[in-house]
């Protein structure tokens, strides 16, 4: 969310809801309070500074609902995010659709039905796909075909012919194919294959100490993590 908090640099003339209340968290509580709408316990995202007046933040079963200031401009920015799955992201001027839309989403409502309700928030790539509680396929379906990884492609592709990398969470940076056991959650386990240039690759298993390897040949990578992935069975955390 480019530009949204440079904390004290907020305009309070923008917000008279924030003035007349003392923070954006109680601001939100009144607002869900006078329309009869449970927001749960509302909190600031910080602990100390302009964070504790500019911020607020909700849990629902979905993970937490954050909302920030623009600075120069009346908005009221709002992202909503599961460990690091990110579900939906955006932006509003009105401080009730804000409160409306927090509900919703904290009642549980589908991601496409919220999304068509409330349209200044737009869905994450996968989010629906995250519902209907099987991404994967969508990610590799992405990465296959989608042309900023025409690059990485052959890579992929080679991978994903192999059916023992299916059930993985793949996920491409700088180059560098993360292989997930659980979806891309922080500290689970991941086999990477890191082309190193010249027909090499290192390929590695963050459960297993010491399983960096060095291959040369995209088929001897793939069968190199395919081996890092049998040996590693029982480290699916």
């Amino acid at each position: 969310m480019d530009g949204v908090i440079v904390m004290g640099e907020i305009n309070p003339s923008l917000y008279p809801e924030i003035q007349e209340f003392g923070s954006l968290s109680s601001a939100v509580a009144y607002e869900a309070n006078s329309r009869g709408l449970d927001l749960g316990r509302i909190c600031s995202q910080a602990e100390a500074g302009a964070g504790l007046i500019y911020t607020a933040q909700m849990e629902s079963s979905r993970g937490k609902i954050q909302v920030w200031l623009a600075e120069s401009d009346r908005a009221f920015f709002v992202g909503i995010q599961e460990g690091r799955f990110v579900w939906a992201e955006g932006a509003t001027s009105d401080l009730a659709t804000l409160v409306a839309a927090s509900a919703a989403w904290r009642d549980g409502m589908p991601v496409v039905e919220f999304a068509e309700n409330f349209s200044f928030m737009a869905l994450t790539r996968l989010a629906a796909a995250r519902e209907a509680g099987d991404p994967i396929p969508t990610q590799w379906d992405w990465l296959l075909n989608s042309d900023i990884f025409e690059e990485e492609r052959p890579l992929v592709a080679a991978v994903h012919a192999d059916g023992r990398f299916r059930r993985l969470f793949p996920n491409l940076s700088h180059g560098v194919l993360r292989l997930s056991v659980n979806l891309g959650m922080q500290g689970s386990r991941e086999i990477h294959i890191i082309p190193l240039g010249g027909g090499l690759y290192r390929v590695e298993d963050t459960a297993l100490p010491g399983s960096q390897a060095t291959v040369g040949g995209l088929n001897e990578a793939v069968e190199a993590a395919g081996e890092l992935l049998d040996r590693g069975q029982g480290f699916e955390g």
